[in-house]
This record gives structure tokens, C-alpha cells and sequence, in this order.
């Protein structure tokens, strides 16, 4: 296959608008606390609002996981304007409705499509030279945004309740116009418009697959908690914790950039390792009793440059192994982020710090096991 031919299915362009479908299509999943907040005037509940963010979340990994049927046999573009016009719809549903059951569908709509989006992102990462590179760039921008709402959501009160509803709707629709920077569908060599057509099949991709719900689990778990990880290893007041977790955020943004100059140049076996042991050192840091303020932001700052680091290379590890399994991992990370946040509130709750670090330690355990020996002991490098 020609570079030319490689090159025209992952143009700067489409990876640019790929990068941007999966990034909106997660939208909601990334900004739940605002989107919540929206319904506060309605006093419901933490069961209904738990309710509605846990079918959004649950419809965005099943959106996902279809994209194992679909990725190889229906027409990409079909499938994104299909989703964007879900997703304009859905959250135009949510504007000023007080009807739970109504929301709830709404939000099932939009974490569907959202999901699908997510679909056509895995099939096009697992297609491209340089995958790893594009998953650190749209990790990148997403601790971005991430870090703008946590600092900047006190100023954000003047768009609820149905101005973020909107905002989202307009940024779904604002993409559809530029459908045609999709790829028409799945490469095969007997097409002009390929990318790297890998068909990789190997059983290895399954265990690793498993593994992203594990780490999931202890990533979810333990930032859902750092503030009052803070407020309990450290001393720290509400505010203190918040703002430290805050600022961690923004460091975590080099462990994508390192995953993005690290890509084939390390081997994924050795760099996996290497981030898993990094993230049991500095949980046992971070969560030991008594620690300073600075020794508390160092712990979780490196740790969630660890993790950011490690998903990047869990996610190359499974397009090395069985490229056709990439859709799913969308689907085992929402298991392990519905999971890990309940998992660690009920362990701390009963067992405060130790436990919380003996929970976390086990399902990073778990992921090491069933991970990091099939990965390839050698760099693979890019073309």
C-alpha cells in the first residue's frame, strides 16, 4: 500500500473531525455535574438524578459497542449524521421539560448517539498509522475542557437550565455540514481511500479489552473521591481539595502528551508496566495519612499523568492485538466508571483510606494480570 493511499484516510482533516465527533458525542458523560444541575430547579432527587445519568452513560457504552456489528458493514457517514441528529434532538428534548420520563429518554437518545460517534471514532483510530497519537489528542482536549469547567463552572450558572441543553444541541448540529470528512466506511485494500487495514484477530485483544474495566474502576473511583481524599490524607478544606484537584487536572495533560511522543518508541509491554507501577506508588502516597498539601497535589498529579499515559497505551495494545475490538472499549470503561464511583463511596464510607487503597490496589492488580503480559514486548514503530 502507497503512503498516498494511506494518507487519504487519515488526513489531517478527518482526524480533526473525528477527534471532534467523539469529543462532543461524550460530551454529556464528561460535564455530568452541569447537565444534573440543570434539573435542580425541579428538586429531584439523588435516586432520579443518579437514574438519569446512569442511562446516559449505559446507552453511550451500548452505542459503542454496536459499532462491533456495523464498523465493517454499514456506511460510516450513514451512521454519524444518523447520531448528530439524534443528539441535536435529544438535548433539544431537555429544554425547560420537567417530565422524568421524558429526560430519561432524552438522555438515552443522546448517550445512544453519542455512543455510535464514539463507534465511528474506534473504527478510524483502529485504522490509521499513527493511532496512539490521535487518542493523546483527544485526551488532550478533553482535560482541557475538563479543567475549563472545573475552574470556570461558577460562571457557567447564567446558561442553565436550558441554555447548556442548547449549547450542546448546536454543537451536534454544527458538525453535521462536514459529514463528508467522515470515511465512507471500513478500508479494504481494494480501495482508494485506505488506511493501514489491519484485520488483527488475535485472542490477545480479549484480555486486554477486560482490562479497561478494572482500571477504569480505580480511575473513576479515585478521582470521583479526591476531594475528600484530600480533606481525610491531608487536612484540606472543601475548598482547599477542590481547588488541588483542580490543578492536578491541568498537569495530567502530560500524560498524553507523553503517550503522543513516546508512541513507537517505547515498547507497550515496558510502558504499560512502568505507568502501573507508578499509579500504586503514588496512590499509597497520596492516600497515607498525614500528608502535606504539596506532597498531596505532587501524589495525584503524577498519578493522573500515570493513568492518562496508561489508557493511551492500553488503547494501542488492543489495536496491535485486534483492531476489531476497539468499539467495545468504550463499553468496558462506562462498566468500570458506573462501578468504580459506587465501589470506592461504599468502601470508604466503611473502611475510610485504607480501604479505599485496598480497593483501588486490587483492581489495578487486576488490570496489570490480565494485560501487560499480552502486550507486545517490543515496539511496534509507525509508519
Amino acid at each position: 500500500m502507497s503512503l498516498a493511499r494511506s494518507r487519504a484516510f487519515d488526513a489531517a482533516g478527518r482526524m480533526a473531525y473525528v477527534n471532534a465527533l467523539f469529543i462532543v458525542g461524550s460530551l454529556g458523560t464528561l460535564i455530568t455535574p452541569a447537565v444534573l444541575e440543570s434539573w435542580s430547579r425541579l428538586n429531584w432527587g439523588a435516586e432520579r438524578l443518579g437514574l438519569v445519568a446512569g442511562i446516559e452513560l449505559a446507552c453511550l457504552g451500548l452505542g459503542s459497542l454496536s459499532g462491533l456489528y456495523w464498523q465493517r458493514y454499514w456506511s460510516w457517514r450513514i451512521v454519524t449524521v444518523a447520531s448528530l441528529v439524534a443528539g441535536v434532538a435529544g438535548n433539544a428534548a431537555c429544554l425547560g421539560t420537567d417530565s422524568f420520563l421524558l429526560v430519561c429518554a432524552a438522555r438515552a437518545l443522546v448517550g445512544s448517539a453519542g455512543g455510535c460517534l464514539c463507534g465511528v471514532y474506534s473504527a478510524f483510530a483502529a485504522n490509521i498509522a499513527n493511532p496512539v497519537r490521535m487518542i493523546a489528542i483527544t485526551t488532550f482536549v478533553q482535560i482541557a475542557l475538563e479543567a475549563v469547567f472545573i475552574f470556570f463552572a461558577p460562571t457557567l450558572d447564567h446558561v442553565r437550565p436550558g441554555g447548556l441543553f442548547m449549547l450542546m444541541a448546536l454543537l451536534f448540529g454544527l458538525l453535521i455540514p462536514l459529514i463528508r470528512l467522515v470515511p465512507p466506511s471500513w478500508p479494504d485494500a481494494r480501495s482508494a481511500d485506505t488506511g493501514t487495514v489491519r484485520h488483527e484477530r488475535s485472542w490477545r485483544g480479549y484480555p486486554i479489552l477486560l482490562g479497561f474495566a478494572p482500571f477504569i474502576v480505580v480511575q473513576t473511583g479515585v478521582y470521583t473521591f479526591l476531594g475528600q481524599f484530600g480533606e481525610a490524607a491531608a487536612g484540606l478544606s472543601g475548598d482547599e481539595s477542590l481547588r488541588i484537584v483542580g490543578i492536578s487536572v491541568i498537569f495530567s495533560a502530560l500524560g498524553s502528551i507523553l503517550a503522543y511522543v513516546l508512541d513507537g518508541k517505547t515498547a507497550l509491554r515496558g510502558a504499560s508496566g512502568t505507568a502501573i507501577a507508578v499509579i500504586g506508588i503514588t496512590l499509597i502516597a497520596a492516600l497515607r495519612p498525614g500528608a502535606s498539601s504539596g506532597r498531596f497535589l505532587l501524589s495525584i498529579s503524577i498519578l493522573q499523568i500515570a493513568w492518562i499515559f496508561l489508557n493511551c497505551t492500553l488503547y494501542a495494545a488492543l489495536i496491535e492485538a485486534n483492531n476489531l475490538l476497539v468499539p467495545a472499549a468504550t463499553t468496558f470503561s462506562c462498566l468500570g466508571a458506573a462501578f468504580g464511583a459506587t465501589a470506592m463511596g461504599f468502601v470508604f464510607e466503611r473502611g475510610g483510606l485504607a480501604g479505599s487503597l485496598v480497593l483501588a490496589m486490587v483492581a489495578l492488580g487486576i488490570t496489570a494480570a490480565i494485560t501487560v503480559p499480552f502486550m507486545q514486548p517490543t515496539p511496534e514503530r509507525s509508519s
